[in-house]
């Protein structure tokens, strides 16, 4: 691959995790704490479920689902066609 090539995959692979980083750090309360007990603290539902109040390990784990899907649309809606700094 020319050096070129390689430049230009690196600089969108870069714009891409910064579009990404702004959709998360978009995040409120409670999806950002959440997010951060399951994938940083690897805490399981259950344990989540207890500290966030949710009823059960089910309840904490749907609104992980809707937590990771608010992210989804932030990216495609705020941050489409490359346009971070909208």
């Amino acid at each position: 691959m020319p050096v070129d090539e390689d430049l230009e995959d690196h600089t969108k692979r870069n714009q891409e995790f910064e579009m990404m980083d702004k959709a998360i750090g978009s995040l409120g309360e409670p999806c950002k704490s959440l997010l951060e007990a399951y994938y940083l603290a690897k805490k399981n539902m259950q344990d989540i479920a207890c500290s966030f109040g949710y009823t059960n390990a089910e309840n904490a784990k749907n609104q992980k689902y809707k937590c990771l899907m608010q992210i989804e649309e932030n990216i495609f809606t705020h941050y489409k066609n490359g346009k971070s700094d909208e």
